[in-house]
């Protein structure tokens, strides 16, 4: 039971699964909020990018939001 404290649901669906509201940078810097001992506060950004390029997506697009990407890039984030 102690386990079931740290899982997440996550849904597939892209376009409803993205909040239209946060850029990309906020949306997979999230887990680093909930836990900050991975990425202190000053290398958070660096390590979107770094997750960004790993995927596939340009490290610069870290300030766009959702509706700005396809629906492949989207399935990336």
């Amino acid at each position: 039971k102690a386990v079931r404290r740290n899982i997440q649901m996550v849904f597939q669906d892209p376009y409803t699964s993205l909040n239209p509201r946060m850029t990309v940078g906020d949306i997979i810097g999230e887990p680093y909020e909930i836990h900050p001992e991975v990425a202190p506060k000053g290398s958070r950004r660096r390590k979107v990018q770094e997750l960004l390029d790993v995927v596939g997506l340009n490290p610069e697009y870290i300030n766009r939001y959702p509706h700005q990407f396809s629906g492949g890039q989207r399935q990336r984030i």
